[in-house]
């Protein structure tokens, strides 16, 4: 036969449909005689380790563990609060005229109101720092009166001090700045639809609300200290008032892309407003959207909003007026660890003090700690400190002490001051908690109103 011939194959030898052959196959192998699978393995292994490890480096390099609480904001005064109000000037207008003028409105009424005491579960006693908060609004705003809305009243030495605090006199003799206690009412539910509403924060949102439609005022936050007058910059001449709160750093939202006028929202801490005020309404009316597993969506987001919407319907005052310095780590470290922030200089009005994450600062605050501790923030509390209060406090502890030894003695009570003398003695160093105190006399140890005792 003409043509090519393919050759022959040896015997016992095959293609690859040889089952033999197939069965006779070994994989290549690398000089070193591993196997390509094992730098697979590896790289499976420890490439997501190296990649987290390299992201992390990159945010480390971009967002230090602490940045200097001036690194956003210099420390210039804010320029954006209300201009004081200068003087009358003399009338120049005839009598008719004047006349024929509509009349200003009357200012917002220079009521202080706070929500608290919502909570179902067992709360402790009422702490020395919102004591010292509530004191500074009694200092700087000189208020008429003080409205204390709660469900479940406070109690403590503290609370008893706010109860029994001096006031303020006017002009006239008249003494103002009492505190009432008012019944809140418990909300279950929001909105056209009943929503429910389960969180005591949520209820909380809800009530400043309604409190401030039905009889006007200003609101705070038990953890918020006033550092200025409200009437002195004409923020009780407004409709409603409401200060920025800023975004937190991210590794997204560096520095570079800060901007002071795009906020997080317009936080609730502080609130000012007339009584039945248009914005109040349109804030209450967004509810009907209310979502519980939503924290923040409308307590600070759903403000700024509307805001945007209806912008003559409010006053929006800086970032800097009230919620400056932020609940950032590296904020709550200038503010509670350095004394590096300046409220004196930094001209706002007040300071809201993020007690969620400052929580562990705060409660280390007693009569005696607020002036060894030397912070931003004890050097800012310590001037609404009240006279001879650490005196009256160590009294009022060493006569609980006494009362409750004597109870297991049978022996009788006598006054508060020779009980503090004779139990720790005039002076005696003795450190306390906010919740009561720790007093160290000798050997024995009591902590009061606490359970701890040896």
């Amino acid at each position: 036969m003409n043509g090519f011939s393919l050759p022959s194959v040896p015997s016992g030898s095959g293609w690859r449909g040889d089952r033999d052959r197939e069965r006779e196959y070994v994989p290549m192998t690398t000089r070193d005689g591993r196997s390509p699978s094992i730098y697979k393995s590896l790289a499976l292994r420890y490439l997501p380790s190296a990649l987290i490890l390299a992201v992390g480096i990159l945010i480390g390099a971009n967002h230090p563990l602490y940045l200097s609480v001036y690194s956003r904001r210099s420390i210039t005064p804010t320029s954006l609060l209300p201009p004081k109000l200068p003087p009358a000037p003399p009338p120049i207008l005839s009598t008719s005229l004047q006349a024929a003028l509509p009349a200003p409105e009357e200012p917002i009424p220079n009521i202080v109101h706070y929500v608290y005491g919502l909570a179902s579960d067992p709360q402790p006693d009422f702490p020395y720092f919102a004591y010292l908060a509530m004191r500074s609004a009694l200092v700087s705003l000189r208020p008429e009166e003080v409205w204390f809305h709660c469900i479940h009243e406070p109690r403590g030495y503290w609370w008893d001090r706010v109860r029994d605090w001096e006031g303020w006199t006017d002009e006239h003799g008249l003494r103002k700045g009492m505190v009432r206690v008012l019944k809140a009412r418990d909300v279950q539910w929001i909105g056209k639809d009943r929503k429910p509403v389960v969180h005591f924060a949520h209820k909380a949102d809800i009530i400043r609300l309604e409190v401030l439609r039905d009889y006007g005022g200003i609101y705070l936050d038990i953890d918020t200290f006033v550092l200025d007058s409200f009437e002195s910059h004409s923020l009780l001449r407004q409709d409603v008032v409401l200060g920025m709160e800023a975004h937190g750093l991210t590794f997204l939202r560096g520095t570079g892309g800060d901007d002071e006028m795009q906020p997080k929202g317009l936080c609730n801490a502080v609130i000012i407003a007339r009584q039945n005020a248009e914005f109040l309404n349109r804030w209450l009316a967004s509810y009907d959207g209310f979502r519980e597993d939503k924290w923040t969506e409308h307590s600070v987001e759903m403000p700024w909003t509307l805001a945007q919407m209806y912008p003559t319907l409010l006053t929006v005052l800086s970032e800097r007026a009230f919620f400056w310095p932020l609940w950032t780590d590296d904020h709550i470290y200038a503010v509670y660890e350095t004394t590096e922030y300046d409220f004196e200089k930094s001209g706002q009005l007040a300071y809201h003090a993020w007690e969620s994450k400052a929580r562990p600062y705060l409660s280390a605050l007693d009569p005696s700690t607020i002036h060894t501790i030397d912070t931003s923030f004890t050097r800012m509390a310590r001037k609404f400190v009240g006279p001879d209060e650490e005196r009256r406090w160590r009294a009022a502890v060493a006569s609980k002490v006494e009362g409750s030894t004597n109870d297991q003695t049978g022996l009788g009570v006598g006054d508060e001051e020779s009980q503090w003398e004779e139990t720790a003695g005039a002076g005696a160093g003795a450190g306390a908690n906010a919740a009561g105190g720790v007093l160290e006399s000798g050997r024995r140890r009591i902590t009061y109103w606490g359970r701890e005792r040896t």
